[in-house]
């Protein structure tokens, strides 16, 4: 008889902060059998266990990756244990989805996509913004060709004041890699591609300062507190960024506009700008339904299908945000590298 063809995935996930969100995503995903969790914090990991009743939690992961049954983690920790703890999964043959950012850099990246590629396993970026209603929406008309050629775009996160674990591991740059560009950026820059087509960067002009020193009394504060740059693409088209975890502006702002030779449109509000009949029109689409990127991430590993935000998708991203950081030390536009 032939063998019945498998219908659900075994997940782990390591790291219970963020990783609380994940655990939730794959109890409510049909396709998804949640069979372990790991976190070294044990009022955490003890929480969890008994609140969603998972029979196996460990405080070392290795453990959880040891389970012969486990099919697939999700890796929800501090930036610096991205990379390290993703390649032991991958190399315990174990799937992997993990957090945004990537890695610290680049280089960290692609060792990381390059360890998934030699095991044969898929690497996923946790770029939840993809799988909003509202940008699957807008990404299907620009594919379909309604808003013609998309030649700019925008996006930004700000914040008046809103730094997060000043003196924690969010502020000390060997652990996280940078301030609001790496933690805040990586999302609006990232969903803004995603709805351009993901166009090819080729350079990058960026600055980021640190203009509220006073956070430093919390503990390390070597990152930037503000952030803002200018990227090309191959195809022509270009985007201004600006994040900030602390900023003298009205109050928390989070936007994301393209503009293309038929339409344009912005996420907040979510409008679509456009001309119909030789007359100016808005368009307030509704009614939009996003997709389980927990539910997307089993169907990708039954069926061997690419994720909507992949392991390249997220080397792309750390190639951008490096060169950002290097422009701002250089002063000078930063030209990205592609083999």
């Amino acid at each position: 008889m032939p063998k019945k063809k498998k219908t659900t995935v075994n997940f782990g996930v390591i790291g219970l902060g963020m990783g609380r969100y994940h655990l939730e995503g794959y109890l409510k995903a049909p396709n998804c059998n949640l069979i372990g969790i790991a976190d070294i914090d044990e009022n955490r990991l003890n929480d969890c266990k008994n609140r969603y009743g998972i029979e196996n939690a460990f405080k070392d992961y290795h453990d959880l990756l040891a389970l012969k049954e486990l099919d697939a983690v999700s890796v929800a920790l501090p930036n610096y244990l991205h990379k390290p703890v993703s390649i032991d999964a991958l190399n315990a043959g174990k799937h992997v989805m993990v957090e945004k950012p990537m890695a610290l850099n680049a280089i960290e990246g692609q060792e990381m996509l390059e360890t998934a590629k030699k095991q044969g396993l898929i690497l996923m970026l946790h770029f939840n913004n993809r799988y909003r209603g509202d940008i699957q929406m807008i990404k299907k008309f620009v594919d379909a060709g309604e808003f013609g050629d998309i030649y700019y775009a925008k996006a930004g996160w700000v914040r008046r004041r809103g730094v997060p674990g000043a003196g924690s591991w969010f502020s000390n740059k060997k652990l996280s890699g940078g301030g609001p560009l790496i933690d805040l950026g990586v999302h609006v820059i990232d969903m803004t591609m995603y709805m351009m087509g993901c166009p090819k960067p080729v350079a990058v002009s960026g600055c980021a300062v640190q203009a509220f020193p006073e956070y430093s009394k919390y503990g390390t504060f070597d990152v930037e507190d503000f952030a803002s740059a200018y990227i090309r693409f191959e195809n022509g088209a270009t985007m201004a960024v600006e994040v900030s975890w602390a900023q003298n502006c009205p109050s928390e702002k989070q936007f994301s506009e393209i503009y293309g030779t038929k339409a344009g449109a912005s996420l907040s509000p979510l409008v679509i700008w456009t001309e119909q009949n030789r007359i100016l029109t808005d368009i307030e689409p509704k009614s939009l339904k996003g997709i389980s990127q927990f539910e997307h991430f089993a169907d990708c590993i039954l069926n061997k299908k690419t994720p909507i935000s992949s392991a390249q998708d997220g080397v792309t991203m750390m190639k951008i945000l490096d060169a950002i950081y290097a422009s701002s030390e250089s002063k000078h536009e930063v030209i990205i590298k592609w083999e």
